[in-house]
Order: C-alpha cells, then structure tokens, then sequence
C-alpha cells in the first residue's frame, strides 16, 4: 500500500511517493453515501485505485531547511505495471553532487513476499540494496522516508474512522487513523500512527498527520494541485513537513513538471545493469 508514492501516490498504501507514493489516481464505485464503508474497507479502496499501466515523469524535489533556504533536484521517474508486480525506477538529473544516482523498486502484490529496492550512488559506483530495516530513513536528504515511497502493506495496520466527514479544500472527507500491528512495522516505517484524510469522491489521500517513533517528531502531508490527466486524478504537489516540538525542522515538497500515462516503458528499464547506465 502506498500512500505518499510517485505512483501516487500505487498498489500498496504506504503513508503511499509514485512518484513516491507521488500521484493519486481514481476510482470508480457507487457512490459514497450509498454504501456505508468501514474504515479498513476506504484505505482498501485507496490501495486498490487505478494508477496507470505506465507512468513517465519528470519532477523536482525541493529541499527546504528551517532557514528556508532551498537545495532543487531535478528527477525523472519511469514505472510499469506487471502481472505480479510493480516496477519503478528514478532517475536523478540535478545538480551535480547527486547526477546519476538512480532508486529502483519492486511493489510485489504477494504481501508474503517482501518488496525489493536498490540504490546506485555514482561517486562509489556501487548499487546498495535497502534493507527492509532501512526503510525508516529518509530518501536522498528529504522528508519522505524509503517506507513513504515503497509502501506498506495494508494488512500490517488496524484501522479506526475517527470522523466520518470533514471537509479539505473544497472536498468532504474521511478522517481515519492507522496503526501499526506490531514492533516490527513500527520499525520498518519508523511511524507509530498516521491519521489520514481521505477524499470520498476520488479515494485519494490528501493530508496527513503522523507521528513519528524517533525524536518524537510530527509530519504533516499535504497532496495539492489534484487534476485529471490522461483520465488518472493525479496530484502534481506533494509535501512533507517535519516538525519537533511543534517547531519547523525540515520540509521538502515534490513538484511534477510533467506527466505521461500512455508512454510504452521498455522492460530493460528496471535491469539492475540500467541503474549503472543511466539515461
């Protein structure tokens, strides 16, 4: 489940970054007041949503410190949907000191079988693969971990609807908190709850609360800018911001320039030999 997902924003909810869990995408039903739906039922539905075959991305990740000062780095993400799997893979631009690095992942829809990541750092021309223990960290400086942009699996989590309507921006939503089942999750995620609002037209998550285990920090998600391209509900801004002790520590904000859903993703792509090469 991904929740913050480039692919987002994919088949797994993770907070859920494609591009990281970034772009969100629709979902068809009946409508939300015919049916009254639990809360695990709605971040099913989140999950399960429709996000393209193939996604073709170009981006930029702002860094943002507590001076405001601003490093940008400029991405561009190639995804593909397969029968049993979901892969993606990120290829960094800009600036110089982070040319060439590359993130790959495998979303496999197996819950018993965990996901795989790899990260090629060009200055030891070494592809590292991230361990599922590693995942709480941040990805390359920013407010968005490894678990934010692969995903969690929405089994691993108990769900409670917290209010059945609250409006974001124009739109009625669903408020509802996630917590983890076990120790081991919480590791994983570094994340202890999450309470996320859930737009009931779209089933897009578009704001979130979390709280984190280390440092007993706060993270507040907000998913902006919603369209409809190439009839995918796509969200072009997505932001994390990272606070302790209700103090401003750090936030980076994800901008997609441009998006393509119908672009043919050659399967070489996601080779692990390809993270060497680059574009």
């Amino acid at each position: 489940m991904k929740i913050f997902n480039y692919k987002t924003m994919q088949k797994k909810t993770g907070l859920t970054f494609v591009y990281f869990g970034l772009m969100a995408a629709s979902f068809m039903s009946l409508p939300t007041h015919a049916v009254e739906l639990t809360a695990k039922q709605i971040m099913q539905k989140v999950d399960d949503r429709d996000t393209g075959e193939t996604i073709v991305s170009e981006s930029v990740l702002i860094l943002i410190d507590k001076k405001k000062r601003q490093r940008v780095r400029e991405l561009k993400l190639f995804s593909k949907e397969y029968n049993e799997v979901d892969k993606s893979v990120s290829f960094f631009l800009s600036p110089a000191d982070v040319k060439d690095t590359a993130y790959m992942s495998f979303d496999w829809d197996d819950d018993a079988k965990e996901d795989d990541s790899w990260l090629y750092l060009p200055a030891l021309q070494k592809t590292n693969r991230i361990a599922a223990s590693d995942k709480s960290g941040a990805f390359m400086g920013s407010d968005f971990s490894y678990a934010d942009i692969d995903g969690v699996d929405v089994e691993d989590f108990t769900y409670r609807l917290i209010k059945e309507s609250e409006e974001v921006n124009g739109h009625d939503c669903w408020v509802i908190e996630s917590i983890p089942k076990s120790k081991a999750i919480i590791k994983e995620t570094g994340y202890l709850t999450t309470t996320s609002w859930v737009r009931k037209d779209i089933f897009m998550q578009v704001k979130a609360i979390i709280k984190v285990k280390k440092g007993k920090r706060v993270k507040y998600f907000q998913a902006k800018d919603i369209e409809q391209i190439q009839g995918i509900w796509t969200a072009k801004t997505l932001q994390m911001v990272t606070t302790k002790r209700n103090k401003l520590e750090h936030s980076s904000v994800l901008k997609i320039n441009a998006v393509d859903y119908q672009t043919k993703v050659d399967d070489k792509m996601f080779e692990n030999s390809r993270l060497q090469r680059g574009l």
